[in-house]
């Protein structure tokens, strides 16, 4: 549904020069010569990243049997960024549906290669590719688990394969982190960056000054030219899922929560707004009004918190919160539920993602 609402790819070019003034150039205090070495030093940057990672991006494209206005069969092209994330061939890209993909290949240097969908998530918009007929040379971008989200401000960069263009590179900032937009909640917190995705370019990878990657752009938000990306940490995750299961196992938690401001006004509180009757929650004698203090022995200051922890949690495991009534603090165990159990006439009943 966030891909639906967000996929309106802006098709006005943004010139780095801009973001180069702004963020090099903005203090009168920096003289001439520095502002030129910083430009050039930036410049090397990028040209040393895009360098070294354009050989492990691809164009992934995908052939759906579709059925016309007239009721006949047709097939629609689509066509995504993807990356090499393993010496074995395996690919990461876009959500691609594995009902009707009638053929899937990757191209590189202008050559095709057959690939398999080893699994598909339409929450976090990814899939995974096993390429069959190898390249004879390519490179790879290494999932590094424990790497940690850059702060706010700092340098990012992506390189691309828009369209049908050969790779391309991209930058700009660390901009914010949300777990939710507008209406839209997200299954975990996405990180937002000031560099604008175009057509296809959805499923290229995005990196830091180290050259590290930092996740995979997801989503575009054409209004303030940018995109989101999903945290390395939490993809490692889903490519485990995929490799395990061919989807990503979502466990249920009938809880509504919402956030309000503390008693200063200086911080947010996260409180249950409502639990879903007969559910393992209610019977755990957690109630609405309860603030969350802790979930797994780590404090929950926001609902990005809360959802990141729910995430990272298997169905059939065990949530301890400590919470807050009356003054008091109470510890509760709380069953993440398999979302199969509560699918009532198609639709799903409470959701992991409040």
């Amino acid at each position: 549904m966030f891909i639906r609402l967000l996929k309106r790819a802006t098709m006005a070019a943004r010139a780095s020069v801009v973001i180069l003034a702004t963020s090099l150039l903005a203090s009168s205090q920096v003289d001439y010569g520095q502002s030129r070495s910083s430009v050039f030093d930036l410049q090397k940057t990028i040209q040393g990243i895009y360098q070294d990672r354009k050989n492990a991006v691809v164009r992934v494209k995908v052939a759906t049997e579709t059925l016309s206005e007239s009721n006949e069969p047709k097939v629609v092209l689509r066509v995504f960024s993807g990356f090499f994330i393993s010496e074995k061939g395996q690919v990461l890209t876009s959500y691609l549906p594995t009902d009707n993909a009638t053929r899937v290949w990757i191209e590189k240097g202008g050559i095709s290669f057959l690939a398999d969908i080893v699994g598909s998530d339409a929450r976090t918009n990814v899939a995974l590719l096993q390429v069959i007929n190898l390249p004879d040379s390519f490179d790879y971008i290494k999932l590094i688990e424990e790497k940690k989200s850059p702060e706010i401000g700092a340098l990012a960069f992506s390189v691309t394969s828009p369209l049908d263009f050969s790779p391309t590179p991209k930058f700009g900032l660390v901009t914010g982190y949300e777990s939710h937009f507008a209406e839209v909640v997200f299954p975990l917190t996405y990180t937002r960056l000031s560099i604008s995705i175009g057509p296809a370019e959805g499923g290229s990878p995005a990196l830091d000054a180290n050259n590290e990657l930092i996740g995979i752009v997801m989503a575009t938000l054409p209004e303030v030219d940018s995109s989101y990306i999903i945290p390395v940490r939490a993809l490692t995750r889903i490519v485990s899922q995929l490799t395990k299961y061919q989807e990503v196992r979502y466990g249920l938690l009938p809880i509504d929560f919402e956030e309000k401001p503390d008693t200063y006004n200086i911080g947010k509180r996260v409180l249950v707004k409502s639990i879903f009757p007969g559910s393992h929650a209610e019977r755990s004698g957690l109630q609405p009004g309860d603030e969350i203090l802790s979930l797994e022995g780590s404090q929950i200051a926001d609902l990005n918190n809360l959802r990141d922890s729910i995430f990272f949690k298997d169905p059939g495991d065990f949530l301890f919160f400590t919470i807050k009534r009356d003054q008091k603090e109470l510890d509760f165990a709380i069953l993440l539920e398999p979302e199969d159990d509560h699918i009532v006439d198609g639709n799903t009943v409470g959701s992991s993602n409040n």
